[in-house]
């Protein structure tokens, strides 16, 4: 339910030799600073294996985190006129949500201005905030919910994941509202800090957030994977309880709001740039998992009100959502060849149990919700052929029949970019700057290339796990 994003990498550049300020005169230096231990990191980042970069990514927030305030405070320095810009100001962003399918790197783009500085830095803190809930996901995944303790637990971290979420979306509101009221200068920007991307990014985001909030409250996910992993007890404890009722009709309409605004992101992608075409799949593909499980939180009410061929209609109605259903009327709910290819996929995407990601796909959790509805299915359809004889509704009628979508999480929520405090200004107002501060940042970073894309590192991710933790 979130994106994996690839933390770009940048070169070498330097304040200093840009800016000067006459009442802090030793910013422009001390961002240099800053920006080197931040693009060191990032080029670290780039070598790790996949399951050490997830380990990793709070680290790399914190050097995002110590650096933009500095970014921050040198840009609203300019604007009050406290920092002179005495040359022009280059710096180059490798833009990975412009690569195309394939192994290959995506562009280095250089670009004017500090405002493409702000943009691709203060971005790589919302990807870093997106990989963060990621690995929460995960780690909730590892271990089955065999008790209130580890339950809760489970809950914690997805509650976390959530959070995370919400602010990657503030930032790419922030993001979003700065590109359209700061004027930009005539040149060719990368579609990465382009106002249509942020737009994408946030409508991505609160879709995200909102599917996490879902997550909370179904049982049916765990409750498959069960069947599916031999080594489970979990059958031994309480069933979870089945959401019906106005429960039910809530979280359709929160999957609902979340189909919404993960076809605002495609769209949203698809005008910012063509070659974004792994980011596009991942939007599309969430937006028809969000929108396939409304469709099976309806049917779960409905045969809770014994109404089973009204339940199998609508899970055969998310089945036709995933693209998973083939034939005629006659053959209404059978699976495509597509599930056991899914299943297929996921056999050869194991990763040990050591790897806190578990099992890796780019589909947007579309496969775990086809294997639901197909469980739903043969369960309703084996009781319905021997005791109640329904009619099955056709999927049609009940996709018209679908809520409108309803948010939980606030859309007007910015964020607020960092500054310094009183107290490290001062400080920085009593040092001189150092000349000779960026001599070593201007190594030649060629190395950057060199790490191959890793196997199982794959974009659009969704994490999996043998366990039978939430999902």
């Amino acid at each position: 339910m979130t994106f994996a994003f690839a933390l770009p990498t940048t070169s070498p550049v330097s304040f200093g030799a840009s800016f000067t300020s006459s009442s802090a005169p030793s910013l422009p230096s001390a961002a240099t600073t800053r920006r080197s231990v931040f693009r060191d990191s990032l080029k670290r980042h780039k070598r790790l294996s996949p399951s050490e970069q997830t380990n990793a990514i709070s680290s790399i927030q914190a050097t995002i985190d110590e650096y933009l305030p500095y970014l921050h405070t040198l840009d609203a320095y300019i604007t009050s006129q406290d920092v002179t810009q005495i040359a022009e100001f280059e710096t180059e962003w490798r833009a990975t949500l412009s690569r195309r399918n394939g192994p290959a790197e995506p562009p280095r783009v250089r670009c004017k201005g500090l405002d493409y500085e702000i943009s691709f830095a203060t971005a790589t803190l919302a990807y870093a905030h997106s990989l963060r809930a990621r690995s929460f996901i995960a780690a909730a995944l590892q271990s089955p919910p065999a008790d209130s303790s580890s339950t809760s637990s489970s809950e914690h971290m997805i509650t976390q994941a959530t959070q995370h979420m919400n602010t990657a979306a503030s930032i790419f509101l922030y993001l979003q509202n700065r590109s359209t009221t700061r004027e930009r200068s005539a040149q060719s920007l990368p579609a990465d800090v382009t106002t249509s991307m942020y737009n994408a990014l946030w409508s991505l985001s609160l879709a995200s957030a909102t599917l996490l909030a879902v997550l909370k409250q179904d049982p049916y996910p765990s409750i498959i994977a069960i069947q599916y992993d031999k080594t489970s007890k979990e059958w031994m404890y309480k069933a979870p309880t089945v959401p019906s009722g106005v429960k039910a009709l809530l979280l359709a309409r929160l999957c609902m709001y979340a189909a919404d605004m993960a076809g605002k992101a495609a769209a949203g992608v698809a005008s910012a740039s063509s070659s974004g075409s792994e980011l596009r799949k991942y939007c599309d593909d969430l937006a028809k998992t969000a929108k396939a499980k409304a469709c099976r939180f309806l049917g779960v009410d409905a045969e809770v009100s014994g109404k089973l061929g009204e339940a199998i209609g609508w899970v055969v109605a998310g089945k036709e959502i995933l693209g998973l259903v083939v034939g005629g009327d006659e053959e209404k709910g059978k699976l495509s060849r597509g599930l056991d290819k899914f299943k297929k996929a996921r056999e050869e995407r194991k990763i040990e149990k050591t790897q806190p990601e578990g099992l890796l796909a780019q589909d947007a959790g579309k496969m775990e919700e086809a294997m639901v509805l197909n469980e739903l299915e043969k369960k309703w359809r084996k009781i319905n052929d021997n005791v109640n004889f329904d009619k099955i509704k056709p999927t049609a009628s009940l996709i018209a029949m679908l809520p409108s979508g309803r948010p939980i999480f606030p859309e007007n929520q910015t964020w607020t970019p960092p500054k310094l405090s009183s107290s490290e200004l001062v400080q920085l107002q009593n040092q001189a700057p150092n000349d000779g501060e960026t001599d070593w940042l201007r190594a030649d970073d060629s190395d950057d290339d060199l790490r191959p894309v890793a196997e199982s590192s794959v974009q659009g991710g969704f994490p999996r796990s043998q366990s039978t933790g939430y999902y």
